[in-house]
């Protein structure tokens, strides 16, 4: 590995484990320290009272500006205060003169590009289209500008599919010698196989049932309605349901839903687990969850092309048959080693779950976790730092 490149790592999500996007940056800001040593600065916000991650950080705190949306309820403000950290964070950049820097944060992104400085931007959505706040048309309008401005201006683009690379390359945003594919991960020290039987009873989940199970942290955007309906048209007495996760509200949601369609008694909702692994074992609740599981479920994802979620390579570890929502995106890196059904498909759903259940579909899980082998966090950073050689040798 290079001793000579000097990469920028700017955060702008907190290193609490709390979000898919705090885990992905936690891990992979972990490797990217073991790769390249003192030559990679991180730029992340301030721990407050947390434990200080395992690799060096310079800490910048975010002015809480987003807390104005008590006053005036706007998407504006969040983005007011990305730019302000984003502005703080280039006086570190300068005192430090890296070779790239390297964001996932579209704001950051846009502000380093308007000063002319060498970014690397992770795409995982395009800001103006992504469904988690409502936006004003003339924000949208802004935001367009702000995705279309980053995408061309960047000195290279990492996406985290070939199926996103592709859409970028045919708008002309990036050469295709530009624009790298660098999926998400998974930590092979949490998630790895162990004995279902063990885990049901750590557990406490009925032993001889069929278990499909979901984890996640948030449920929003994620098709558990249809989830519950596929379940519903299943209708095999001795199945379970465990939903690991989500928010109280959504939890609540799914509750009087499964209590409207007479699942009560099937589905089992689980409160939110630690991302961190349990003192002393090589796993954590998330992991034993998905362990004690006959089959892993993703019924849907919040992007389309971009699609890369944590839970698909965490799943795929797991050695469990997956059924998932069918998106080009989830089949360059799942192949044959999952089964599909169409969006919103409630019964194409039900058919994958019973064939996922039965003993001769297990040889999938086996398969997905061959294919998994590849994308470690360990690799991804691999992948994060041969980019940068690449751009810098341009």
């Amino acid at each position: 590995m290079t001793n000579t490149l000097r990469l920028c790592y700017v955060a702008y999500s907190p290193l609490n484990l709390e979000s898919a996007n705090s885990i992905q940056t936690f891990n992979t800001l972990r490797e990217l320290s073991k790769q390249l040593g003192e030559n990679v600065t991180t730029i992340v916000p301030r721990f407050g009272k947390k434990a200080p991650p395992p690799f060096p950080a310079r800490q910048l705190a975010r002015i809480p500006i987003n807390k104005l949306v008590r006053l005036y309820k706007t998407a504006r403000w969040s983005y007011i205060e990305r730019a302000v950290y984003a502005q703080r964070a280039q006086r570190i950049i300068a005192s430090v003169k890296p070779d790239l820097i390297y964001t996932r944060d579209l704001v950051c992104a846009y502000r380093f590009v308007r000063a002319n400085l060498p970014v690397v931007y992770e795409v995982h959505d395009l800001e103006s289209q992504h469904p988690g706040q409502n936006k004003s048309a003339r924000l949208i309008e802004t935001l367009k500008h702000m995705d279309e401005a980053t995408l061309t201006k960047s000195r290279g683009i990492a996406s985290l599919t070939e199926t996103f690379r592709q859409e970028i390359i045919a708008r002309g945003w990036q050469p295709a010698a530009r624009v790298f594919v660098i999926p998400d991960a998974y930590d092979d020290a949490i998630y790895f196989p162990r004995e279902k039987t063990k885990m049901r009873a750590k557990l406490n989940l009925p032993r001889e049932a069929k278990i499909v199970a979901y984890a996640g942290l948030t449920f929003k955007y994620r098709g558990l309605d249809v989830l519950l309906r596929a379940f519903k048209q299943w209708n095999d007495a001795s199945a379970r349901l465990v939903l690991v996760g989500g928010r109280s509200f959504e939890v609540q949601e799914l509750q009087e839903l499964a209590r409207e369609m007479g699942l009560a008694e099937q589905v089992i909702f689980v409160k939110r687990q630690t991302a961190r692994p349990e003192q002393g074992e090589g796993s954590n609740g998330i992991a034993d969850y998905l362990a004690a599981a006959d089959v892993l479920v993703i019924p849907d994802t919040v992007t389309d092309a971009t699609a890369s979620p944590l839970k698909m390579f965490e799943y795929m570890a797991m050695a469990r048959p997956i059924v998932c929502v069918d998106r080009a995106s989830l089949r360059e890196i799942l192949g044959d080693a999952a089964l599909y059904f169409p969006r919103g498909d409630v019964n194409a759903f039900a058919e994958q779950l019973e064939r996922a259940a039965q003993h001769d579909a297990q040889d999938l899980g086996e398969r997905a976790r061959e294919r998994v082998r590849e994308f470690t966090y360990a690799k991804r950073a691999e992948k994060i730092v041969r980019a940068a050689e690449t751009i810098c040798g341009m």
